[in-house]
């Protein structure tokens, strides 16, 4: 049976909703709710774990041998680290524009690798 697509969909669809949630969760931060930003937050987390498995899943069972993937995974990892210290950074009131604008712009290079619009 072919657990690709399904792995894949998961995959994209956990990029798109933290995508998503990376900004309504930074902007609650900003604004003082943060209880909302909080359970943002939370969900975020999770869906880091679901990015992570399914990528490193989709790597080993699919695309070993393809090189271009690792570098597209080593920089997922990056973005992920900067969007968590963006919204930590956030939630102690801290600057955290740069982190934010890091992660943004690596989610928006990790798309076109993945896509193959680039590289």
């Amino acid at each position: 049976m072919n657990v690709y697509k399904p792995l894949l969909e998961s995959h994209v669809g956990s990029w798109e909703a933290a995508f998503v949630l990376l900004l309504i969760g930074y902007v609650l931060y900003r604004l003082g709710k943060e209880r909302a930003a909080r359970i943002m937050q939370m969900v975020l987390r999770l869906l880091y774990l679901i990015i992570v498995g399914s990528g490193i899943w989709m790597l080993v069972q699919y695309h070993k041998t393809e090189p271009l993937y690792y570098v597209k995974g080593i920089l997922g990892i990056v973005t992920i680290s900067l969007a968590e210290m963006a919204m930590v950074r956030a939630a102690k009131q801290r600057p955290s524009l740069g982190f934010l604008i890091g992660a943004v712009v690596l989610f928006v290079l990790v798309i076109l690798i993945g896509y193959r619009v680039i590289l």
